[in-house]
């Protein structure tokens, strides 16, 4: 009898209408959302870019590496250089050959340790080398911004002791920047981990909206491989992102490729590229609102071209 009596109220005719509203308000939802991915869906990010780090036969490499950019509608590169390189030459043709093209580069160097501050000239050299670059090659083949890509993180030194390495870095940081600045007008970016702005560093708040005042933009490394959902590319970007519109810096989405130890929901690595493209097209459609977002960047050009391949 309970049984019955359980049924029978589930199919109340009063219910029924309920039930059947529910479903059309759903059913009209998921229309206007389709419609929305019609219209706004496929249009392109505002950025696109990719990390190259591998520049020792840049010569050589230098007609796939820009094909590749063309193809998948690239118009930002951050390109490693070789401080050590007095060869300026290879780095010429490549920017001049990528403006052409419509595509920016940025110097990209960076390394753990320059965000402790007895490694401080490193960051001297990397300028230096900069100045150098754009006062002999002219506007044409001049680099247009710094990328730089400091984890100090990464460091045992920050188990020890986070927060003077922190101290450290916003120093090392603050140095870089006007190192740069009282020389030119180069833009000045950097990868920033999507979690920083969790560290309160005191008068300054957090260490996320810190950086981002610090730079022209930054790009998050905001390693996953699903838009929607916690933990997620969008979850995990909107404080950065909302961080980026009160400063009015643009902040650029990182994604990864390469393969990693980190876990299998990191990266793209071993995925199809169009699961990279539908990830990147949802995480788009939700962002677009937000002024502070600007793009994405794919890291990196290597594992990217094997993804497509």
């Amino acid at each position: 009898m309970r049984k019955f009596v359980l049924v029978h109220r589930f199919v109340l005719p009063g219910k029924l209408p309920k039930l059947k509203s529910i479903m059309i308000t759903l059913l009209f939802c998921l229309v206007i959302v389709t419609v929305l991915m019609l219209k706004w869906g496929f249009e392109k990010p505002p950025l696109k870019a990719t990390w190259i780090w591998e520049t020792t036969n840049l010569t050589e490499d230098k007609d796939d590496m820009l094909a590749f950019a063309q193809a998948q509608g690239i118009n930002v590169i951050f390109l490693h250089i070789d401080r050590k390189s007095s060869d300026f030459e290879p780095y010429r043709a490549f920017v001049e050959e990528a403006h052409g093209l419509g595509i920016e580069v940025e110097a990209l160097g960076g390394d753990p340790t320059w965000g402790l501050a007895r490694h401080q000239q490193e960051v001297e050299s990397f300028v230096a080398w900069i100045e150098d670059y754009q006062r002999t090659m002219g506007e044409r083949a001049a680099f247009d911004g710094i990328h730089v890509d400091i984890e100090p993180y990464l460091l045992k030194e920050w188990e020890a002791d986070r927060d003077d390495v922190m101290r450290q870095w916003m120093e090392n940081v603050e140095y870089l920047v006007k190192q740069v600045k009282q020389g030119s007008d180069l833009r000045v970016s950097a990868d920033l981990p999507f979690w920083l702005h969790k560290i309160d560093v005191g008068d300054n708040g957090n260490a996320g909206a810190w950086m981002i005042e610090q730079f022209d933009r930054v790009v998050l490394m905001n390693y996953r491989n699903f838009a929607i959902g916690d933990n997620g590319i969008v979850t995990n970007a909107l404080p950065m992102i909302r961080e980026g519109t009160l400063a009015g810096k643009p902040v650029i989405i990182g994604l990864e490729t390469a393969p990693t130890n980190e876990g299998e929901h990191v990266t793209f690595f071993g995925q199809s590229v169009g699961s990279l493209h539908q990830q990147m097209q949802l995480s788009h459609f939700v962002l677009r609102w937000h002024i502070g977002y600007a793009g994405f960047s794919i890291h990196d050009y290597k594992s990217w071209k094997e993804l497509t391949q």
